[in-house]
Formats: C-alpha cells, sequence, structure tokens
C-alpha cells in the first residue's frame, strides 16, 4: 500500500510531494531534509492511527503528481532513488523488480523477523546487564524473553545462554550460516595451534584470561550489539542490499528514509576500534600455527612487534599487515581507514538533502580540498559489513571461552 500527500514544509512554506510505501512495522517513523531549505521533517505512522508531521503539515491537493514540486519516495524497507515521480514504480514493484521474487522473500522474512526483535532491545539491554552481575536474573529473563534456559550457573552455561540469545536477536543482521561457518574456522584455527604446540597454546589462554583481554574483549563485543539493534530502521535498506548484485554498478544515489548521518557516525568509529583490538586474537594464534609461539611474529624488520602486547598497540591498518599468511581472512571493506580517521577527526561534512557524506581522508594543514564522497546508504551498508566482521570474530572470543572452561581449567 502507498500512500501519496503533498507537505507545506513549516520553515520555507515550499510543497513537496511524497510518495509513502507502507512497511509491515507497528510503528514507521520517516524522516527527510526538505529538498528547498534542508530542514528535518518527520512523519509517523502508527498502524491504526493515522500520521503524525513534525516540521510540515500536510495540505489537501488533487492527484496525480505532475512533477511541479520538488517529489520525494519514501519507504523504511528498500533504499529508494532521488528524481521524478513516475507512477506505478512504487519502492515496492521497483524493489521486488531489483532482487527477484526468491531473493525478495528472504529479505522480507528479516524484515518481518525485525518487526518481531526491535520492542525487545530494552530486554536484550537487560541480559547483558545482568549476565555479569545477577546470574538468577539473567537466567529469567534469558528463558522469558527469548526462551533459552539457563542450565547451571557455571560460566560455560551462562555464556551458552547469552550466545544463543544473541544468535536469535541478531540472525536478521547475518548471512546465511555465517555463524556456523566462523565457529568452524575458529576451531580448526584452535587446533592447529594445539598441534603445534600444546604448551604454547594453554600459555596463550592464561596470559589472555589472566591479563583479562578476553573478558574486556567480550564486554567490547557486548557493547556493540544493542546498538545495531537499535539501529534496525536504518539498517533495512542496507540488508536489501544483500541481494542487490547491480546496485555496485548503477552508481545511482539513493534514500535511505530514517534518521542520518549523525546518529550513525561514532557507531561506525567504535565498530572499527572493538575489530581492531580483536585482531590481537587472531594475531596470536596465527603466530602459534606458523611459528608456536603466540608472540613471536615473521621478522620483517625494525618495524616487527616484539611481543603481543606491542602488536596491540598498533592502528589497525599496521595490524593486519603483521597477520602473515593468515588463517582468517578479513572481509573486503570491513573497515574505510580513511573514512574512520576523517570521523574521529572531525572532519566530515553531510549534505541532508541529498544525503551525501563528504570527508576529508589527507593530511592538508588548514585546506580542505582533497575531499572523498559516500552516500548515506554506502555509509549504513559499511556499518553492517563492518558490524559482520566484528561479530564473526566474537565466535573466536566464544570458541576460546569454551576451551578455557572446558578443557584449560580442568587441565591445570
Amino acid at each position: 500500500m502507498n500512500f501519496n500527500q503533498r507537505l507545506e514544509c513549516n520553515t520555507c512554506k515550499e510543497n513537496i510531494d511524497c510518495r509513502i510505501g507502507m512497511s509491515n512495522r507497528d510503528v514507521q517513523p520517516i524522516s527527510f531534509a526538505c529538498p528547498t531549505c534542508g530542514e528535518g521533517i518527520s512523519i509517523e505512522l502508527n498502524l491504526g492511527k493515522g500520521f503524525k508531521y513534525k516540521g510540515a503539515k500536510s495540505i489537501h491537493f488533487e492527484g496525480p503528481f505532475t512533477n511541479e514540486n520538488p517529489f520525494i519516495d519514501l519507504h523504511l524497507d528498500f533504499p529508494v532513488k532521488f528524481g521524478e515521480y513516475k507512477m506505478g514504480h512504487t519502492p515496492f514493484m521497483m524493489a521486488h523488480a531489483r532482487i527477484g521474487h526468491e531473493n525478495f522473500h528472504i529479505h522480507n522474512t528479516r524484515l518481518n523477523a525485525l518487526n518481531l526483535l526491535y520492542p525487545k532491545l530494552d530486554d536484550f539491554k537487560r541480559i547483558l546487564r545482568l549476565y555479569s552481575k545477577n546470574t538468577k536474573l539473567f537466567g529469567q529473563l534469558c528463558e522469558t524473553k527469548f526462551g533459552e534456559k539457563l542450565r547451571s550457573e557455571k560460566p560455560q552455561d551462562l555464556n551458552l545462554a547469552l550466545y544463543c540469545v544473541i544468535a536469535k536477536v541478531f540472525f536478521p543482521f547475518s548471512m546465511p550460516d555465517e555463524n556456523a561457518d566462523s565457529v568452524k574456522l575458529h576451531m580448526k584455527a584452535i587446533h592447529d595451534a594445539l598441534s603445534k604446540n600444546k604448551d604454547s597454546f594453554n600459555t596463550y589462554m592464561s596470559e589472555i584470561f589472566d591479563t583479562g583481554f578476553l573478558h574486556n574483549m567480550q564486554k567490547d563485543c557486548l557493547d556493540i550489539y544493542p546498538q545495531i539493534l537499535a539501529g534496525e530502521l536504518a539498517f533495512r535498506p542496507a540488508l536489501f542490499l544483500d541481494f542487490d548484485d547491480n546496485y555496485e554498478e548503477e552508481l545511482v544515489a539513493f534514500r535511505v528514509s530514517a534518521h542520518d548521518f549523525q546518529t550513525y557516525k561514532d557507531l561506525y568509529k567504535d565498530i572499527s576500534e572493538v575489530m581492531s583490538r580483536q585482531l590481537v586474537l587472531v594475531a596470536g594464534l596465527n603466530n602459534l600455527i606458523h611459528r608456536g609461539d603466540f608472540n613471536k611474529f615473521k621478522d620483517i624488520g625494525k618495524t616487527t612487534p616484539k611481543t603481543l602486547h606491542a602488536y596491540a598497540d598498533l592502528p589497525y591498518g599496521f595490524k593486519v599487515s603483521h597477520l602473515d599468511d593468515c588463517w582468517y581472512s578479513i572481509a573486503d571493506g570491513s573497515v574505510n581507514n580513511q573514512l574512520r580517521n576523517s570521523i574521529a577527526h572531525v572532519k566530515v561534512e553531510y549534505n541532508e538533502i541529498i544525503q551525501l557524506i563528504t570527508y576529508f581522508p589527507k593530511k592538508e594543514g588548514i585546506k580542505q580540498e582533497k575531499a572523498e564522497e559516500i552516500y548515506f546508504l554506502d555509509f549504513m551498508r559499511n556499518i553492517l559489513i563492518s558490524y559482520r566482521e566484528m561479530h564473526r570474530m566474537h565466535q573466536l572470543i566464544k570458541c576460546l571461552f569454551n576451551y578455557y572452561y572446558l578443557i584449560h581449567q580442568k587441565a591445570a
């Protein structure tokens, strides 16, 4: 279902023609910038309760649209093109044509899951908070809110319940079989490291536990998950791109109909920082597999880290260069260092009207001339890919915990 509405901007008093495609979400908050003055406009639809407007008012008109006014297509679930109004080219019809019936069904299944999961954000936050503070209440919430029974209060069973809840809540953000494939990859790496030198591997385990590093890494990862679920509105069009094979080739600007860049810029930076620290675990295992010592990196001269502790202090880009013939392959596009650094150093501009992010990654003194550009949809796609990489490496943390509780402690 679609609604055609003509709005009058409260700031500049210009008219805007909108075609609003309906989602299955119970509450549908849609936002955009006025094409004339750039002021924020939001429309909220509560199913059965109608529309609420902020920054504009709805005015009567005789349809159809004639492109005499700026036109905006809006839909929470799909990317929508900037451009002229074309009758019948609704967001739903255009999205279905882009990815086909089978892929559309998969995307719709994810959206329906998100519709059920996003109201549980506060419950999920409570579970994370209680995980290390009150095991009894933690177990009760896992069971009543997410159907996961806590077998016992042993650390391995607490982790089992926690990661089962995470798997349930965040499957819409993952690719099929991603979790199982990640665990299989990590378990093979642990097996290979053990086979190379069991004593060195156990020393590695003691190091990452005794220093608190593994627990701290787990907490850093857990801090990210609520932010991902809270951002499900803006991730919906980015999830659609999993199935849109022509998107990268067309280089056409697409609109995201929820929130804006300012809401999510710090999330991208935070995920990048977590991933940088996660690489310490990957590097330690890689050193064990290749050289039988988690502290020993491939010698490439003066820049070779002397220990895993020294490696942990390196920036992300330098960390990757020391993962020689690594058992773990980092997905392309997981981190755009230039974009991350530009955000961190507040060298970013955002055009709300066309949703274009301009950033300045070069060191230019007081000048800002060499700009890079990325649309907000692509930025949300970057966050999604980074999150998936962080989540894949979080599976390694889970595997290392399991080994420690089930094998390492008993052998000590």
